[in-house]
Parts: structure tokens; sequence; C-alpha cells
């Protein structure tokens, strides 16, 4: 790798000052104070221990025993940065991919993997290039056990991990799963779909966790860990074009200003895509993405480092368009037929919501998101142990218009516009993870502050022939500590204990729901003031882990984890109704498994089997308004719910060249305790009752199987590697909570791969295909209003070309 001449290093040390100001400024106005959103917390460091489901280096299985017991205290609860390496026996070296150093890490990762009490899997950074892989949407196809819906086509997804999740499309709640980058949270679920660019690798750690760390999750994690910065300059640029006009210019520059400062300066624009049309031959799906992000790593001394994180994005693609799987009924004695083609959709609203929400009645819908943020961690080491802190603050404004409706009338057409903040600080005290007895403990805190504006356009249904304008702010306050402790009985038998505490405060403020008729509205008096919600509730994990012969791990473990309960922010002519918090759920989990790792042979496979014990699981469902029997949308509660299932994850090399992959998860869930309203009777003395239908036995809305595999061969041709590959990634019917109209089809996407570069990697080549069978399927079903039953489609065959050079 060529480095830079002494006096470009000496130009850059004496400019780099001068320019932070202007690159903060750029910063800053891009992202004005205004937006504060993408979010913060810490990362669940129980949660990030990957699994090697797609590694491609065998475990190191030679090391000192003593390393090998480092490793093991440090999967415990650890998310895999630098900071799960063990420094006095391997330090770590650059984490960018040009430099050969990081096989090193990525075999030590993989070998933390495999001494991890818990079903992780880890997506390199070189896989989601080579597939093409650009949000968290995408990822749900490069592992199992994990599912990611855009609601009604929105740009907020909903996550499911083992089917532990929560379908909910307003902007104030919660999600089962949480998503991290570099150990900063993100609790704001509209927030989590940005770009993915200049990533080291993807943590998928699936099951509840948080004593080590403070944010509690009942689903799991994702965690993104991004590259650092080089003590030697280099950088690289990627320019792709692929289908319909799809082009993406991705780039990096990495260096040491001077012996103690470094810097990574990244970014990405993705243009074009448009691949749904309407009856006119009008494209929708343009994407119009920018961001960039800048690292500083700073050692003031050889016991105290710094890291500074200063990122933004700018948004302003198209929404994703719906079709009509059945005919549209909702207009009184109109029908319209079903779509024919998937690929079809539909736009357009009343004159009167688009003067409400200030568009064009043929505007295009579209999600406009603007995102920026700072963090700052600090590392001192002592002689004992090493204190950590790690502060952010992040924000996202967003506007969004959709049309939920599939139709260019103004049946179900929404819009939000909304802005969060998210401020938080955890302070960490960690012992050496090579003791016999390596100890963790800290605080955690997190403001949360959102304002939302909601509204929906309802003019032309028949049930309605209105608008609807929801508005209201909320603020999040969460206190908690937490600890855990790894003790070795010997090189074979490990116990890992932890506990935590957390309070939470919800407050729902000035929460108004009007609905507008001819300008004018209707109910001015459906506003209540303030409501709350909160909790103080303890968690804990318990873990056995155990070596019966070496390269191989048993390990049982038991963990408690909660989801904060929240508010229904949705259209209501009832807000004193709606308004009443629903509870925070919790699961009990209990998870066997073993990782075997068999080096001579090149193989590793990991098995993990679970049963979840679920109380207070989150239903969107409904009631009902006692005075006139309308139904209310509602999240409630369901009292008891069960789950149970597992995951097999394979990785073999035959021969050198060959790398197969292959994993499976199943998960079967159902009610054990949960009545949901069925509809509503009028009595003689004009009083309302709810109907209900007891839910007993009926399964839990996710797909019950999961597949993912791959193979990729390296063909070597003089100076030359040629790499082919194929993947794929199946689904199994998912299960609607509303019914069997609702379910999804199965189906299963194969992409496929050709990579051709030089032996030192200077520059490649890449061809790439994503539902190369050019598969017909859909993401998600639902409905808005009745007779109105739409779909969201799956992206059809794609094919790109990648050039991508490094210096």
């Amino acid at each position: 790798m060529a480095l830079c001449h002494e006096k470009d290093r000496l130009l850059l040390s004496a400019t780099m000052p001068h320019l932070l100001p202007s690159l903060i400024g750029l910063y800053l106005s891009v992202c004005p104070s205004g937006l504060w959103a993408e979010s913060i917390a810490l990362p669940p460091q129980d949660a990030q221990k990957p699994s090697p489901s797609f590694s491609e280096q065998s475990p190191n299985t030679d090391l000192p025993k003593a390393e090998k017991i480092a490793e093991t205290s440090k999967a415990t609860d650890k998310p895999l940065s630098s900071d799960s390496l063990p420094k006095a026996k391997m330090p770590l070296p650059s984490t960018s991919k040009e430099s050969g150093e990081i096989i090193v890490t990525s075999k030590k990762q993989s070998d933390v993997i495999q001494n991890t009490g818990r079903s992780i899997s880890l997506i390199s950074g070189d896989i989601l290039t080579t597939r093409n892989v650009n949000t968290v949407f995408d990822l749900q196809y490069q592992t199992v056990s994990l599912q990611v819906t855009p609601q009604f086509g929105s740009g907020q997804p909903v996550f499911a991990m083992r089917g532990v999740g929560f379908n909910n499309y307003s902007s104030n709640n919660a999600s089962s799963v949480l998503v991290y980058i570099d150990g900063v949270a993100n609790p704001v679920s509209f927030a989590t779909n940005g770009m993915m660019f200049d990533i080291q690798h993807v943590e998928i750690a699936r099951g509840a966790q948080g004593t080590a760390s403070g944010r509690n999750t009942t689903g799991g994690s994702i965690n993104y860990i991004l590259n650092r910065p080089s003590d030697h300059y280099t950088g690289g640029i990627s320019v792709q074009y692929s289908r319909f006009n799809a082009t993406k210019i991705d780039g990096y520059i990495s260096g040491g200003i001077n012996d103690r400062l470094r810097f990574r300066l990244a970014g990405q624009s993705e243009q074009g895509g448009a691949w749904q049309h309407n009856d006119q031959g009008q494209s929708l799906g343009r994407t119009n993405r920018n961001a960039a992000r800048l690292l500083f790593d700073y050692d003031a001394n050889d016991s105290l480092t710094f890291e500074l994180n200063l990122h933004g994005s700018y948004d302003r693609s198209d929404s994703s368009g719906l079709h009509l799987f059945t005919p549209l009924t909702a207009v009184s004695g109109q029908s319209t037929p079903a779509d024919q083609s998937r690929y079809i959709t539909r736009w357009g609203t009343s004159a009167a919501f688009a003067k409400e929400i200030g568009v064009n009645p043929n505007s295009k819908p579209f999600s406009h998101i603007d995102t920026g943020g700072v963090s700052f961690k600090s590392k001192q080491e002592f002689s004992f142990a090493s204190l950590t802190n790690l502060f952010s603050y992040d924000g996202i404004k967003r506007r969004e218009y959709d049309n939920f409706d599939a139709s260019t009338l103004g049946l179900a057409d929404v819009a939000f516009n909304t802005k969060a903040r998210v401020l938080a600080n955890e302070i960490r005290l960690e012992s050496d993870p090579q003791d016999r007895l390596s100890w963790v403990g800290g605080l955690y805190y997190s403001h949360q502050s959102l304002s939302d504006r909601y509204q929906s356009g309802f003019t032309d249904a028949s049930a309605y022939s209105l608008e609807g304008d929801v508005r209201y702010s909320q603020r999040v306050d969460t206190v908690a500590a937490f600890g855990q402790v790894n003790y070795h009985f010997s090189h074979k038998l490990n116990f890992i204990g932890g506990f935590r505490i957390e309070h939470e405060s919800r407050s729902l403020l000035n929460l108004a729901s009007h609905y507008i008729s001819n300008g004018v509205v209707i109910n001015p008096d459906n506003v209540t003031d303030h409501n709350h919600t909160g909790f103080t509730l303890p968690t804990g994990k318990v873990e056995i882990d155990y070596h019966p012969v070496k390269n191989d791990m048993l390990y049982a473990s038991f963990t408690r984890g909660i989801k904060s309960g929240g508010f229904t922010t949705n259209n209501s002519n009832n807000v004193t109704l709606t308004a009443k918090p629903f509870k925070a759920e919790s699961v009990l989990a209990y998870e066997v498994g073993n990782k075997l790792t068999l080096p001579k042979s090149h193989f590793t496979l990991n098995v993990a089997g679970f049963y979840y014990d679920y109380s207070n699981q989150q239903i969107q469902s409904a009631t009902f308004n006692s005075l006139n029997g309308g139904l209310i949308g509602l999240i409630v509660n369901a009292p008891r719910s069960h789950l149970y299932g597992g995951e097999i994850e394979a990785t073999w090399m035959p021969i050198k060249s060959l790398t197969l992959s292959q994993s499976a998860g199943w998960a079967i869930g159902q009610y054990d305790r949960f009545s949901s309203l069925k509809g509503v009777q009028k009595l003689p003395d004009n009083s309302y009752v709810g109907i209900y239908k007891s839910r007993k036995g009926e399964a839990l809305p996710f797909p019950q199987f999961t597949l993912n595999g791959s193979a990729s061969y390296r063909w070597t041709i003089g100076d030359f590697y040629l790499t082919t590959g194929m993947n794929y990634s199946r689904r199994s019917r998912y299960h609607s909570f509303y019914g069997g109209v609702y379910n999804v089809p199965a189906y299963s996407l194969w992409g496929a791969d050709i990579t051709l570069s030089p032996k030192n990697s200077r520059w490649t080549v890449a061809i790439f295909g994503k539902n190369i069978f050019n598969k017909r399927y859909d993401v998600t079903r639902n409905f808005f209003i009745s007779g109105d039953n739409i779909a969201l489609s799956g992206m059809p065959a794609t094919w790109g070309v990648r050039l991508s050079g490094k210096f």
C-alpha cells in the first residue's frame, strides 16, 4: 500500500486544525439543531458477540491457555470492536481492509464468537459490499431469524428476531430489536434505515440482553462496527451502476495526522433506482441519499485514548408504492379490480388533504429524512481496570408523505412531520478480562424528546369523508445500573452472572386528535394534556459455558429482558381512552447451544435452541368508543404467550479456495392467554358492548422458517484473483394477526456475484445480481381502512457493475 509523501503528511498536519471548523460548520448546516434524533444508547454488550455464519476465516484454536481464557471472558458481553480484543496478547491492527492485518482481526473475532454463549452472527463488510446490501431492510436476507418489514411501505422498519417483534407505524414507541452503530444505540425506529457504508462488520445478536450495558431489549440487537482510522495514509473510491439507472458512489480517506492523532473521512451517495410505475408510466422509487462520517482517534498517552465521531445524512428519496392484491371496495358503489402486476402502483390525494400537508394533489410519495449526530468515547486504563465513558447526541428530522391506499383517490394517505433528539451517556468500569474473576459495572442515562404531527387523508373514503390531524410530544428519561461477573473455574468451565436495574419515565404531552371536514375542526376538545407511564424493573442473566474437548463449547443460559411500554398515537375520536399507556413487556429466555470448530477440516458448526416465556406482549389491536360503538385502534398487552425454536449455522472450506455456508432458523409461537376485540354489539338500551375472540393457541405473526446459504470459489489466474459466488435466502409463510387473507406467501431469493482483482487488491471489477431468477413476491400485506387491501412488493431482478480502487 502506498503511503503519502512526508510533505503531504506535514501539510495535512498543519491544515487539519483549520479545516476542522469548516467541516463542523458544514455538518451543522446540513443537520441544523432542530433535527436531533438518530439515537443513542450504548451497545448491549451482552448482545454483541458475533457468530460465524458467514465467516471465511477458521477460528484460531492454537492459542495459549491464558489467552483462550481471556477470549472467553471478553466474549461474554462485549461487542467485537477494538475493546473486545485482549491488547496484552495481540495488539489491535488497523481495521482498514487495505491492510493485510484485517485477516488477523477477523480471525480474532471468529475466536470470540466460538467462545460466546449465545446465538450471534457476523456479516463482514466485504460481504455487504459484494452482495450490494444497502439498508437494514436488505440485511434480513443475509442471516436467519431476522425479519425487517417497512410498515405499509413507509420509511419506518419494524424488526422481529426469533419472532419477538412489535408491529407499529407510529413514531414514538421503542422497538423490540435495537440498532447500534459502534455501540451507540438508536431507539427511534424511523431513524434506523440509514445508509450503510465503510463498515467493518455487522453483529446480529439474538435474544434478550442488557446486563452488561445500559440498554435493554427483548428481541436482540444489530450492531454496525465501523472501520477505524489507520496509522498510515490510505483511501479508496467505488463507483457502481445497476438496473433502473441506480448509481452509488462511496469513498474514504484515512491516515495519521501525527503520531497520536488519526482520522478517517468516509461518505456515500445513492441516486436513481426507480423500479415502480403507475398506469401512465410515471416511475416511483427514486433514491436520493447522501451521508458522510468523520472519525478521529487520539492517544493522549499510553493509557488514555479518545474517539470522536461526527456524522450526518440527507435523504430526499421517493417512498415505496403499494399495490392492490384484492379489489378495492372502500368507495361506496365502486369496485376497482386488483392489480395484475406487483410493480404497478398509484398515488394521488384529495385537494383538501394536499392543502393540509402542503403538497400538490398529484405529488409523488416521498420520504425526506435528515440526520446528524456526534459521539465521544474516552477510555482510561488503570492497573486494576479500565474506565470507559461513551457520550452521544443524535437527531433526526422527518417529513414523509405516503399513499397507504394504492390508488389515486384520497382514501388512506398519510404524512409525518417529526423531530427527535436523543442524548445518552454510559460510564463503565471493567476489570482485566484475563483474570480468573473478571467483572464490569456501570451506569447509563438517556434522555429522548420527540415532537410529531401525523396527518391522514380519508376524504374519499365512504366511511370517513374527512381528514385526521394528530399532534403530540413525548419525553423519555432512562437511568440504569448494571453489572456482570465472569468466573473461570477452570479452562473448561466458566460461569457468567449479570444483573441490571432500570428506571424509565415516559410522558406523553398535549396529545390532540382532530378530525377536519371542509377545513373546519369538528372535535376541537379531543385533547389530553399529560399522560405518564414508567417502570423500575430488574433484569438478569446466568450462563454456564463448558468445553468438554478442545474446540468445542456447550452453553446454557437464562436471561430476563424487558421492553418499554408506551402510548397509542393514532387517529382517535377519544384520545382520553387511547392515551392510556400499554405496559412494558418482558421475556424469560432459556437458551442452550453448542459451538464446534474443526480447524484441520476448516469447519464450524453452531447449534442453538431456545424457549421464551413472553409476558405482556405488545400487540396492535383495537378497542371501542362506549358512546357510539366506533372501533378505535389501540396497542394492547397479550398477558401470556410463548415461543420456541433454534438456529443452525455451518461454515466449511472443503478445499483451499471454496467456502460454503448454510444457516437455518426455526421459531414457533402461540398465544397462551389473550382475547382481542372482534366487534361491537348495540344493546336495547342503546349502550354498546364489545365482542371478544380468544386467541389462545393461535400462531404468533412471523415466518416459522428462515434459511440462508452461500458458496464462493476463488480462482487464481496469474497475478489475479477471480471470485465467483452464489447466495440464497428463504422465508416461509408469514402468519398475519389480522387473518389469512393478509398472510404473506413463502418466497426464496437468489443472488450471484463475480469479482476480479489483482493479488494486491489495488482495484476490483465486480458484477452482482439480486433476485436473479426474478421471483415475484410481497414483503408485507395489510390494510389501513376496510375494503382496501394493499401489499408492498419486493424488487424484481437487479444487476449491477462496480469499479473500485485503493491507494
